[in-house]
């Protein structure tokens, strides 16, 4: 199955070959110009502590990785800490990031085809993977194609859903949060997040933050925009 590298090394070189080669992967333009960039990847463990928060302070009904799992294998006996969440960061090109710095008021005709194409192109990704690991013996499932997945109009945060791919990236070290709620990566905000849960033994990454504001500017040095409230 891996060919010598680990199996995080199989999923990370699963991902990033599907995207950077996938026909899919595009802005439906005349030429074969991409909508993403290489992917980054990591992973979480399924009994890590931040899930078990989010259900706190989202809403009773925020699904857990075990309880999307037993949902789709009830039959297999499985502990939370069995399980890794497999996370992924898909950037748009550089191209794109340039073309929108450019405007003023409307989106480029780029940015608008990566809304469209490029979000289209991610279900793809999630499909492939789950497909792949089903091929080698390991049970997975992509929550956000799960007949379990739904919006809900509980909490303080309504409307939201009972899950989130910018929070399971969170908690694999793969972005934090900005003052507007935008997820800021390592490769910046114009990204699209995804995951798959999996049965799967991973070391899960280290998270290089210790709170879900810390790569904000306006949080570090106040160096980024001011939020003023004006009473008229």
């Amino acid at each position: 199955m891996t060919n010598g590298r680990s199996q995080a090394q199989w999923l990370t070189d699963l991902i990033s070959e599907f995207t950077l080669s996938s026909p899919e992967n595009t802005l439906g333009l005349d030429t074969d110009e991409r909508a993403f960039d290489a992917p980054l990847v990591a992973f979480s463990n399924g009994a890590d502590e931040l899930y078990s928060f989010y259900r706190h302070h989202i809403g009773s009904f925020y699904q857990l990785p075990i309880d999307f799992f037993k949902n789709h294998f009830p039959d297999i006996n499985t502990l939370a800490e069995e399980l890794t969440v497999i996370s992924w960061i898909i950037p748009s090109t550089a191209k794109t990031r340039e073309e929108q710095a450019l405007q003023k008021e409307f989106p480029s005709e780029r940015w608008a085809r990566t809304r469209s194409f490029g979000e289209d192109f991610n279900i793809s990704p999630r499909r492939h993977i789950v497909v792949e690991l089903t091929k080698v013996g390991i049970p997975a499932l992509a929550p956000m194609l799960s007949h379990l997945w739904s919006r809900s109009d509980e909490g303080k945060y309504a409307p939201c859903s009972n899950w989130s791919e910018r929070h399971a990236a969170y908690a694999a070290g793969l972005g934090t949060f900005g003052l507007c709620d935008g997820y800021i990566t390592p490769v910046g905000k114009a990204v699209r997040v995804g995951s798959v849960i999996a049965k799967i033994n991973i070391t899960p990454n280290k998270r290089p933050y210790n709170n879900h504001q810390a790569y904000c500017l306006h949080f570090i040095d106040k160096g980024c925009r001011h939020v003023s409230i004006v009473v008229r």
